[in-house]
């Protein structure tokens, strides 16, 4: 369940101060949530769900369709461009967490490679010039 609020919560783009507002709970609370060190209460659990507009059973790690039958897809991933979700529908069919964890791990080693290699690609070159002579 950590994993399914923490990747929710950075879908939001919201930190986990920004959450435990939302949801009446403090920042260490969701930081606890999302490693797995507690689970929310039933009234938080609610609060998760009709936030980041998925059902409990998706928190609960009971099924893999993140979105709620009764709400329109467009409203909850309406924002995420077509990559986006097609990164997340990659993503559900991982369904080991433990391998989910792992997952995310190498996204963020490729995503920090493909910065550097931009940030490198972009420097401003250190080479003199030639003068044509």
């Amino acid at each position: 369940m950590g994993l399914r609020i923490k990747i929710l919560r950075q879908l939001k783009d919201i930190n986990q101060a920004e959450l435990g507002k939302i949801v009446g709970v403090g920042k260490t609370t969701i930081s606890n949530y999302e490693t797995g060190y507690s689970v929310p209460d039933l009234d938080t659990l609610i609060k998760l769900a009709e936030y980041f507009n998925v059902t409990t059973d998706y928190l609960l790690g009971l099924t893999d369709d993140f979105i709620s039958q009764n709400k329109d897809e467009s409203q909850t991933f309406g924002h995420l461009s077509r990559n986006e979700k097609e990164l997340l529908e990659i993503f559900s069919k991982v369904t080991n967490e433990r391998d989910q964890i792992k997952l995310i791990g190498r996204f963020d080693e490729i995503v920090e490679q493909i910065i550097g290699d931009f940030k490198s690609d972009n420097a401003p070159s250190t080479r003199s010039k030639k003068s044509a002579g």
